[in-house]
């Protein structure tokens, strides 16, 4: 698990992820869904992290959404998150797989192996 903040921590194994090579702008286009728990409450919050992530410039776009159950209450919803830090954990724990490895493989970025 990653620490995010003060009361946020990251629980990895629930992390699923996927990636796309953006061929046209030479960009990676990542989702990914993790679980963050919060200190003092029981059960975790489920995220999902959409974000494109160029060769030059890094990081250029981000969108952060949290599951949170709708207002009728007939079921749940995607709602904005806007958590910064989730996606940066996210994003250097993506940096790090082979899924990154074999799409920026793809890409040129890195030497395929």
């Amino acid at each position: 698990m990653d620490v995010l903040g003060p009361a946020s921590t990251i629980v990895w194994d629930t992390l699923k992820l996927s990636a796309e090579p953006l061929w046209s702008r030479s960009d990676i286009l990542v989702v990914a869904q993790v679980m963050v728990r919060e200190r003092g409450r029981t059960g975790a919050d489920q995220y999902r992290v959409n974000f494109e992530m160029n060769r030059h410039h890094g990081l250029v776009s981000q969108d952060t959404e949290v599951l949170s159950a709708d207002q009728d209450g007939n079921g749940s919803r995607w709602r904005y998150s806007g958590r910064r830090d989730v996606v940066e954990a996210v994003k250097k724990r993506f940096l790090t797989t082979q899924l990154y490895s074999h799409v920026a493989g793809q890409l040129g970025w890195v030497s395929s192996p």
